[in-house]
């Protein structure tokens, strides 16, 4: 037995618990054979009508007071109509019409709870004891979330790579700083240290020595004021942008930043040129071959004329020029094992 309130300023009503259930069961049996369901939908789809039966019980008996026989003939009705609506989704004739005038009751927030929405009507909670969550649902509405979970990943991958580029001070290594934020993003979704290695194609160790490092400087940002966390957040606006972000503005601001394109990291520089007598911007990326730091830069333009197309291209040069130095390096170190 459990209590519950039923509406403000009422008496409290108890509720049979073993009753209601007892009763809910036998609606559920009664209304699969009506509807003449095959094994297969009655395996799937028990949990969620027992639910279903549930509510209708206890808000026509608990709630609105009617007698059993009423309360029993009521749920059923409503329970065929989540049959038509929810599970074989159509129908016709008399029973199609009712299954239109169905609705089905929030039991998701506040168990023991009764209130009105914004029509003025009562919305009905089943109490605590009685509820479980439905598993058929569930999983539509979790398939139905997917891209919104990715959505959020994403955008906590990108909040934690500005964090990193303003924790990290002036040191300027975009692909590395990339690498990082990966790397606490899928530790944060709970994936082993082995299987980042595996993404980031690093060994184990040097992994988990990466995600230890940076979690020390997420450690600090964290144990900030909320003024000082908003100024590092601001800055790492300014210093790191993404593709879809990045503005003609923003390029011909004279102000250096990193830009993370779909296919690489790269730093967005500026220098006056004395035999141009012009200030020029410049994209840059920086690479280790042979255990050697190898830079190489292009030039984007005049400051004031630079456009993402501009940017664009010269980051597909850019890309050329070291797969060049990559494979004479390559070459070069064959010859002197020959």
């Amino acid at each position: 037995m459990s209590i519950v309130y039923t509406q403000n300023k009422v008496e409290k009503s108890p509720v049979d618990v073993q009753w209601l259930t007892k009763k809910a069961r036998i609606l559920v049996g009664n209304v699969m054979r009506h509807m003449y369901m095959d094994a297969a939908e009655c395996s799937i789809f028990r949990e969620d009508m027992m639910q279903e039966g549930l509510s209708w019980l206890y808000r026509h008996y608990y709630v609105d007071g009617h007698d059993e026989a009423y309360a029993y003939a009521a749920a059923r009705t409503n329970l065929i109509g989540y049959v038509f609506v929810n599970i074989r989704g159509g129908g016709n004739g008399h029973q199609w019409e009712l299954s239109k005038q169905y609705r089905t009751d929030d039991n998701l927030s506040e168990p023991e709870y009764i209130d009105e929405d914004s029509r003025g009507e009562r919305t009905f909670r089943l109490p605590t004891a009685l509820y479980k969550r439905r598993p058929v649902e569930e999983a539509v509405e979790a398939r139905e979330a997917a891209p919104a979970e990715e959505e959020r990943w994403l955008q906590f991958e990108r909040e934690i790579t500005r964090i990193l580029a303003v924790m990290r001070g002036k040191q300027w290594h975009p692909n590395s700083l990339r690498r990082a934020a990966t790397a606490l993003c899928e530790s944060a979704k709970g994936t082993s240290n082995y299987n980042i290695a595996c993404i980031l194609d690093l060994d184990w160790h040097t992994t988990t020595a990466l995600i230890i490092h940076y979690r020390t400087q997420v450690k600090a940002f964290l144990e900030m004021s909320p003024l000082a966390q908003g100024l590092v957040r601001a800055e790492g606006e300014l210093r790191l942008c993404w593709w879809d972000e990045v503005t003609e503005a923003a390029l011909n601001s004279g102000q250096k930043f990193i830009v993370i394109l779909p296919f690489g990291a790269f730093t967005v520089g500026y220098y006056h040129s004395a035999s141009k007598d012009k200030h020029l911007g410049r994209i840059q990326m920086g690479r280790r071959i042979n255990g050697r730091v190898v830079n190489r830069s292009v030039q984007l333009g005049e400051v004031g004329r630079i456009t993402k197309e501009c940017l664009w291209d010269g980051a597909q040069r850019l890309q050329a020029r070291l797969a060049i130095v990559e494979g004479s390096a390559a070459v070069a170190a064959q010859t002197v094992a020959a």
